[in-house]
């Protein structure tokens, strides 16, 4: 059955892409937690979803033009912080699997390097709606999985596939609004992986693990375990 995905952690019981977020989805039981990256101005990987800090924090302003001192400062909610990548491994090392989703061109070579420091390559998964840092992020290490998102149904769905086969990624992370059983049965065939976000309603969760994805992610990781339980095979 499928592989349970933290989308942001578990953000409907603690602020998105915190550690408490992280932490309580590792305490319910995920597989993995997905998280997105960007960098600082003194050059920092952070993980927060938007470029600003507008949303998520009491503060403003592009995370691009923030240090990480000056962005730590800021409350994430619930008195949480923005968390630098090496804060998020430390706490998932060992625990769960890490997908990192590169949310800026220009950032592939400071997360592999942090892979390749931390010994994480054969946990972790490096995203993005970005196909050429898919494809940098496997050219500059073979060993990394990689995954292309997508939102939106290409118009030549084949040759898309045909696409990311050649620069060998490894999985495909579908939305919802563009995951069908044929799609995602054309996607298996080419050999990739399949993965869909995100499951939150239990009818959405019923829709979607019968389509037998490898991942599955929800912003209830919660409602995605409960339901392996009830669901698996004895």
């Amino acid at each position: 059955m499928y592989q349970i995905v933290g989308h942001r952690g578990a953000p409907r019981q603690a602020p998105e892409n915190t550690m408490l977020s992280f932490k309580r989805a590792i305490d319910i039981g995920v597989d993995w937690i997905e998280f997105d990256l960007r960098k600082t101005k003194d050059g920092v990987l952070v993980v927060i979803h938007d470029e600003k800090v507008d949303r998520t924090t009491n503060g403003e302003g592009m995370i691009r033009d923030m240090t990480l001192e000056g962005l730590q400062g800021l409350d994430a909610g619930d008195g949480q912080r923005i968390p630098s990548l090496a804060e998020v491994i430390a706490l998932a090392k060992g625990r769960v699997g890490m997908d990192m989703e590169i949310k800026e061109a220009g950032t592939e070579e400071d997360v592999v390097d942090a892979i390749l420091r931390s010994d994480i390559k054969s946990s972790c998964m490096v995203s993005s709606f970005i196909l050429d840092s898919v494809k940098l992020v496997k050219e500059m290490d073979s060993g990394i999985t990689t995954a292309a998102i997508m939102d939106k149904m290409p118009d030549d769905p084949r040759h898309c596939l045909d696409m990311l086969s050649g620069m060998r990624a490894d999985a495909v992370m579908l939305s919802k609004k563009i995951a069908t059983p044929p799609f995602v049965g054309q996607i298996r065939r080419q050999g990739l992986k399949v993965g869909i976000w995100n499951a939150d309603t239990l009818d959405e969760i019923e829709k979607f693990a019968a389509m037998d994805p490898y991942y599955l992610c929800s912003n209830y990781p919660e409602r995605l375990v409960e339901f392996r339980q009830v669901h698996a095979v004895i």
